[in-house]
């Protein structure tokens, strides 16, 4: 089990379904940025999930990008690592620390645009950090630059489309 993120399409906001939806009165976009059906009738979220697996638009479960950020030990030992290096740098990435690595399990939660704005910022901050191998026993420097290059490809995704990042 490790640390998932993605970026929804924006294709229900900019009608671009393929697919109308079987009740398009009751669609509505929720906060993590997935499209989501307005009833507790389970007929109708049936049939909502349904359309979801089609799929009514190019994306595939509607998701522009998604990617796995590291195992549950990796993420730890990630935030560790980021943790020390901001500490001596007199920095602090709110965001990228508390709301993205604090665990490398969370999932159901969300980064508003806002917070994709912020998270920005801050991985402009340790673009030039020195992350290396040696500061985590048994991973290499290639998983750390792939995590951050992840979460900057999600970030300019986000940005792009005005969209959140769900976990």
């Amino acid at each position: 089990m490790g640390l998932e993120a993605m970026v929804f399409c924006d294709c229900v906001e900019k009608g671009r379904l393929a697919v109308p939806h079987p009740y398009p009165q009751m669609l509505s976009i929720a906060s993590n940025g997935s499209p989501e059906i307005r009833s507790k009738d389970p007929v109708k979220i049936e049939a909502h999930d349904n359309w979801m697996d089609l799929p009514p638009c190019k994306h595939e479960q509607m998701m522009l990008e998604g990617c796995e950020l590291g195992n549950m030990s990796f993420i730890s030992d990630l935030r560790s690592l980021l943790s020390g290096v901001l500490k001596k740098r007199g920095q602090a990435c709110p965001v990228l620390l508390g709301k993205v690595l604090y665990s490398g399990t969370h999932t159901g939660d969300h980064l508003t645009v806002r917070d994709v704005r912020r998270l920005s910022n801050e991985l402009d901050l340790l673009k030039g950090a020195q992350l290396s191998a040696a500061a985590l026993p048994g991973d290499d420097a290639r998983q750390i630059a792939l995590a951050m290059r992840e979460l900057r490809r999600l970030v300019k995704t986000a940005l792009a489309v005005n969209k959140p990042i769900a976990f």
